[in-house]
């Protein structure tokens, strides 16, 4: 690696750290996502994936956070409780179980990205258009190669076992 690689690749690791430091504050939790405070950052990002993208099994969600199936199971249950998902028998396979988002859940879903949309504007109303654009696009880019990265982690430990 060269000295201009090096010092790129510590600032960025530094800039990461911040930015997971920050992400973690409760009032910027908050300001991002208007959350209730009866929701962890993990029930968020499970509402928001099953509004997204639709009604998925608890396999894939499982698979998708990381997780074992059990810890799913119970992750759902408490958004079941609080009226935000539902589950039922897949159609295609009644042994499965597939998780969808309720009309509360969806409007949570909304109200949260109204929310952070609205964060985003105000926290960075000094940036041009083609600054915000030309960080959505690395930061973009650089969720793909995250996801990317540890899916194929995953899998060589899957194979290992």
């Amino acid at each position: 690696m060269s000295g201009e690689t090096t010092d790129t690749v510590t600032v960025m690791a530094r800039t990461m750290s911040a930015l997971g430091r920050l992400t973690t504050r409760s009032r910027m939790r908050r300001e991002l996502g208007g959350q209730s405070a009866k929701l962890s950052p993990t029930d968020m990002w499970l509402v928001d994936r099953v509004s997204e993208f639709g009604p998925a099994r608890m396999s894939e969600l499982a698979t998708w956070q990381s997780v074992d199936r059990s810890t799913m199971t119970t992750q759902v249950g408490k958004l079941e409780k609080l009226g935000l998902v539902q589950r039922a028998p897949d159609p295609q396979d009644r042994r499965a179980i597939v998780v969808s988002v309720t009309e509360a859940g969806r409007q949570l879903h909304e109200e949260s990205r109204a929310a952070a949309c609205a964060a985003f504007d105000s926290m960075l109303t000094d940036w041009s258009d083609a600054e915000r654009c030309q960080l959505t696009e690395s930061l973009t880019h650089l969720v793909d190669s995250l996801e990317k990265h540890l899916s194929t982690k995953s899998e060589d430990h899957s194979t290992e076992r």
